[in-house]
């Protein structure tokens, strides 16, 4: 009698048993597993300068590497410059490739992230070889007209108290602004050099020599990548994986691989 009873229960736990891991292994089906992993989102930075220009060349090859060592997607998106820094400022997008240092004082829903990847230097550029210009407040003696690019801050607040408006426009792009020198439909051209000579890379320009910079504005100035403030975790790693690539020379192989494509 004994012996039946527990063979009784025996056999009753076994079922029960059976019971407790169909039940688990639905359970199981029908929830997320736990342990699995969701994918990361690509972390979107944007620039102004497309893939097929000498900028934007060596800027992507620069930042896929950056991003593939930090194990982060990375996902690029063009716009113009003006419409950069309103994305970022609103967390639409998560950076942009480069900025000068005092952006911050403007902007501040971004993060610079400490570590240049590039110099530049802002200059007034013409195309006309009667043109001088010994030093920028003498515009106010000129009727000479110009143009900036939108974005471009450093030109428009240099420009805006010498050059009355009806002389003064901002353009989209610096192949408009080169267009407009050549033509002869401006007399002056403020721009970043690295802009303008990466624009004179291009098939449109190639062999363009005229474009000379008829006074520089300033020092020349570092740029730094900025992330919006909630990627604010993000920076002082970004900012250490350049530093070991500039060490490497990479920066620069990039840029020479850049000029070669």
């Amino acid at each position: 009698m004994s012996s039946s009873h527990s063979y009784a229960s025996e056999g009753g736990l076994r079922n029960c048993g059976s019971c407790f891991l169909f039940a688990a292994l639905l359970l199981l089906a029908v929830l997320p597993h736990p342990l699995r992993a969701e994918p990361l989102r690509p972390f979107v930075m944007v620039t102004d300068q497309p893939e097929t220009t000498y900028e934007g060349k060596w800027q992507r090859l620069a930042y896929q590497e950056a991003f593939r060592r930090l194990g982060v997607p990375l996902e690029v998106e063009l716009m113009p410059t003006q419409r950069v820094s309103a994305m970022v400022d609103s967390g639409a997008v998560d950076g942009q490739f480069m900025r000068v240092p005092a952006y911050g004082e403007t902007h501040p829903d971004q993060v610079r992230v400490d570590e240049s990847i590039y110099e530049v230097r802002f200059a007034i550029w013409a195309s006309n070889p009667a043109l001088t210009l010994p030093r920028l407040e003498d515009l106010t003696a000129t009727n000479w007209i110009g143009v900036y690019r939108r974005g471009v801050e450093l030109c428009q607040r240099s420009l805006s108290s010498l050059v009355p408006e009806t002389r003064l426009t901002s353009i989209a792009t610096e192949y408009d602004g080169l267009r407009m020198l050549l033509s002869g439909r401006v007399d002056f051209f403020c721009e970043i050099d690295a802009a303008l000579q990466s624009a004179l890379y291009s098939p449109e320009f190639k062999g363009v020599t005229s474009v000379r910079p008829l006074l520089t504005i300033g020092d020349r100035v570092v740029l730094y990548p900025y992330l919006y403030k909630t990627n604010a975790d993000l920076a002082p790693r970004l900012a250490a994986v350049l530093q070991e690539m500039k060490a490497e020379g990479l920066l620069e192989r990039y840029k020479q691989e850049a000029r070669e494509k």
